[in-house]
């Protein structure tokens, strides 16, 4: 077949060739649009959860490029073995032409739907190769430039391609070696971490190359079997005895070997870390919780208190029982105590003919989270202490208590000290409840490296360990008022990962991020847009405001504060 190229581009060589070639087999127009399959983004996150060690490996990696191509348009891609980017980081004004190119998580680069590119052609070819420009088979691609390394594991299998892209007149020939170099940094890894290898034997032309990325390196037994090797080490096995070789090395640490030398040195046995003691506020809280002291946890709104007891109770010794949540606020004030300690049937009217278990017993052995504690009137409270202080429960329209076992947690955002003082909550019932208080400090609060820790914590949790943020960004992130505390920490980083296909989140992923100067007015539209609310739904009530309360979701008293505080 005839190839045509500009007389800047490059002309091929024979594995372009043969690209060229495949692509007019695969029925592909060189004219037509690429369109590539792209992934669904839940199938995308199983695919990177299931690479997510290779992808470990990559990051322990990225310092290679950024040294090698710092200040570059370019980005670094990672596609798995069948050509599906898992990974694209790097340059954002060149991601923006990359995901308009579909340079991006999800999508699949395969010859047979892509025509020649650099990532589907390392694949089929198994080798390393750069793709410059009008080289591509489809036009739509010949604005840009890419060069590709395999990566392989210890037994030669193929495990996926390491991609560097620019912009076509940007490309540079060292990027092919970068992508080389991160491909063998990552495979040596693989062959270090072989399970039951003993022995490391490193083998070059010389004594200094011993250390390098590109020396042949192979993982042995006590007993000279092989376990695996990297790619340059494969091309000596057929006329290596691994078992000879590594009789000839004890004897020596350094041997001189074939036209090369060889360097033997033992696989360090994993280090056992010695169990250090856990003296933070939530270890004490999890051991007290454990002996049945009852939890007390006081922040403001969206510092995590739910989040907080839900991890709680996977690590208590109730984890196998239930974790009962109520919100008190939000029980209807005539219907409080026969939600929270049941009721027999037909006990009242209009009450459920089967009868209700209630929270209490629905509890038993388990944990019971009583949220916003101090919105619960004077009259629960009572019987609440009661059925603390007793373990027993009788519900409405009975007479005989049943022995109930639970540990409770009470969590609210006002100063239940300060409701003691003015008579709105029992001080009984508030020393019952504060067995151990957890206060969580809210968002503005934390220290510089709490943040960091919180934000690394959240990112996984939503999108995985390989989504990230680009440089830079911590710090502005750092520096915002976060008046919604982690709640709204979490939906931005949550909207941020979608957007950026869960690789690097870069600033513009952030849309409407707050910057240090819009604190009081992102306040004051949140108050604003609450009491808009209320009174929308006041309205559809027609001005009923049990009713309004309980769309809400907050007590009648809550409701009315809102409605009289002034505006």
């Amino acid at each position: 077949m005839t190839m045509i190229y500009p007389a800047s581009t490059p002309q091929p060589g024979e594995l372009l060739i043969r690209s060229w070639q495949r692509s007019q087999t695969f029925g592909l127009q060189r004219h037509h649009t690429a369109d590539p399959c792209c992934l669904s983004p839940a199938e995308l996150r199983r695919r990177q959860q299931r690479h997510r060690h290779l992808l470990s490996l990559l990051q322990k990696a990225m310092p290679l490029f950024e040294q090698w191509q710092q200040g570059r348009h370019c980005r670094l891609l990672f596609a798995d073995a069948e050509g599906t980017i898992l990974l694209s980081t790097g340059d954002s004004r060149f991601g923006d032409r990359a995901r308009r190119l579909a340079l991006a998580t999800g999508a699949r680069w395969h010859e047979q739907t892509m025509g020649t590119n650099a990532i589907g052609t390392a694949l089929l070819e198994q080798q390393e190769v750069s793709v410059l420009g009008e080289q591509h088979y489809m036009h739509a691609n010949g604005t840009i430039s890419c060069s590709a390394s395999p990566v392989f594991s210890p037994a030669g299998e193929l495990l996926g391609v390491i991609d560097i892209s620019s912009e076509a007149g940007e490309h540079s020939t060292d990027m092919l070696l970068t992508a080389r170099l991160m491909a063998l940094t990552m495979e040596n890894a693989l062959v270090s971490e072989q399970q039951d290898a003993c022995w490391l034997v490193s083998l070059a032309s010389d004594a200094a190359g011993l250390q390098q990325p590109w020396s042949a390196l192979i993982a042995l037994r006590e007993d000279g079997r092989l376990l695996g090797a990297n790619r340059r080490a494969r091309q000596w096995l057929p006329r290596l005895d691994p078992a000879a070789l590594l009789r000839q090395l004890r004897q020596g640490e350094l041997t001189p070997w074939g036209e090369g030398m060889a360097l033997l040195s033992r696989k360090p046995a994993p280090a056992r870390p010695r169990p250090q003691a856990d003296h933070s506020p939530e270890a004490a809280a999890l051991k007290l919780l454990n002996h049945g002291v009852p939890l007390l946890l006081q922040g403001e709104t969206g510092t995590g208190k739910d989040h907080r007891v839900r991890r709680l109770h996977r690590q208590s010794r109730r984890a196998q029982g239930p974790l009962v949540a109520v919100n008190c606020g939000a029980l209807p004030a005539e219907l409080i105590e026969a939600e929270l300690f049941g009721h027999a049937p037909g006990a009242f009217t209009g009450s459920h003919k089967a009868g209700r278990t209630g929270y209490v017993r629905a509890a038993h052995r388990g944990i019971l989270f009583l949220d916003e504690i101090g919105e619960l009137p004077l009259a629960a409270q009572t019987r609440l202490l009661r059925v603390l202080q007793e373990k027993t429960v009788v519900p409405l329209g009975c007479h005989e208590p049943e022995p109930v076992d639970f540990c409770v947690i009470a969590a609210s955002h006002k100063n239940l000290a300060t409701m003691v003082a003015e008579g709105r909550f029992r001080e009984d019932l508030y020393f019952r409840l504060n067995g151990y208080t957890l206060t969580l400090p809210p968002l503005r609060e934390y220290t510089r490296p709490a943040f960091e820790q919180l934000v690394e914590q959240l990112l996984n949790e939503l999108h995985g360990e390989h989504c990230r943020l680009a440089p830079g960004l911590m710090a502005r992130l750092y520096a915002c008022p976060w008046p919604g505390n982690i709640r709204q920490l979490r939906q931005v980083l949550e909207v941020a990962g979608i957007l950026a296909d869960g690789g690097m989140i870069e600033l513009h992923h952030l849309p409407g991020l707050p910057t240090p100067g819009e604190a009081k007015p992102a306040v004051q539209d949140l108050k604003t847009t609450t009491e808009q609310r209320i009174r929308q739904v006041l309205a559809e009530c027609d001005g009923n405001v049990s009713e309004a309360a309980r769309r809400l979701g907050i007590s009648r008293t809550t409701l009315y504060a809102r409605l009289k505080a002034p505006r």
